[in-house]
């Protein structure tokens, strides 16, 4: 073999890469340097790893971290900027998304000043509109249910003193209605026509003030005198009541939904009828 064979040969074994990975897999000194670009090789994450079984289980873990377009998932060391990107990804916008009125809402429980606000709320939380609108249709399907059955309460509570005042005054109801347009009279004149509907449209259907009027004008008539004697049903009347309940459907079928009804005001009638003089 020639010198020339030799250094050859030679040079050929000294070309050859040192390895930086033992049998077991660590690795050794350097090879951060061997193996790593200039761009990541100072990252803390390589001054942790230790083996290259430790660089692949890190690169499957920062697989299972990101999805399908490589958007980091949150985490307890993000700082605003990377909730920005991540928000932006999922659809924020980054501005306040305008609220519309939902269809169907009632009047009265829309407020541009309030939409306003709540937009600016859910910009602050970096919701998309996709998020914005659901929520404002609960929100807003919320409100107008409670408001519906409060108004639905509300007509309940008032039909009950309307049938409770009906058979307390009985077939003086009439009178007693008379004597409260009379209070309604006398308490608008000298006011302007408006005053007179607006009073009557705001308690007309009132049952309470349909009592407190009729109390008030059964006091004073026309003529400044009393006359609250004509609101007091005669023994006839009550008479005819307890014949026409006798008489009634509700009273002779004991399965009738106003049957239980029927027999309290029986029992009033009767007892109203018991107190009359002989």
């Amino acid at each position: 073999m020639s010198d020339t064979e030799t250094t050859d040969a030679g040079a050929t074994a000294d070309a050859q890469p040192t390895s930086f990975i033992a049998e077991d897999g660590t690795l050794s000194d350097g090879w951060k340097d061997a193996y790593l670009t200039e761009d990541i090789k100072d990252e803390k994450v390589f001054e942790r790893t230790k083996t290259i079984q430790g660089v692949f289980k890190t690169l499957a873990n920062a697989e299972r971290m990101t999805g399908a377009d490589k958007m980091l998932k949150p985490n307890d060391k993000f700082g605003d900027n990377e909730w920005d990107e991540y928000h932006r990804a999922g659809g924020w916008t980054g501005e306040a998304v305008e609220i519309k009125a939902p269809d169907g809402l009632p009047e009265g429980l829309w407020s541009d000043d309030r939409a306003k606000k709540y937009a600016e709320a859910f910009n602050t939380l970096r919701l998309n509109p996709k998020q914005i609108e659901g929520l404002t249709q609960l929100h807003y399907a919320d409100i107008a249910e409670q408001v519906t059955n409060s108004e639905n309460a509300q007509i309940e509570q008032l039909a009950k003193l309307r049938d409770g005042l009906l058979q307390e005054k009985g077939n003086a109801y009439a009178q007693f209605q008379n004597n409260g347009n009379f209070a309604i009279q006398k308490g608008t004149e000298g006011e302007p026509p408006e005053f007179k509907d607006r009073i009557v449209e705001k308690y007309g259907n009132d049952p309470d003030f349909v009592r407190l009027l009729g109390n008030l004008g059964g006091q004073f008539n026309e003529t400044g005198s009393v006359s609250a004697t004509d609101m007091q049903p005669t023994p006839a009347d009550i008479e005819k009541k307890i014949k026409d309940i006798y008489n009634s459907e509700a009273f002779n079928k004991p399965m009738h939904p106003d049957h239980r009804s029927t027999m309290d005001t029986l029992a009033r009638l009767h007892k109203e009828k018991s107190r009359q003089p002989a």
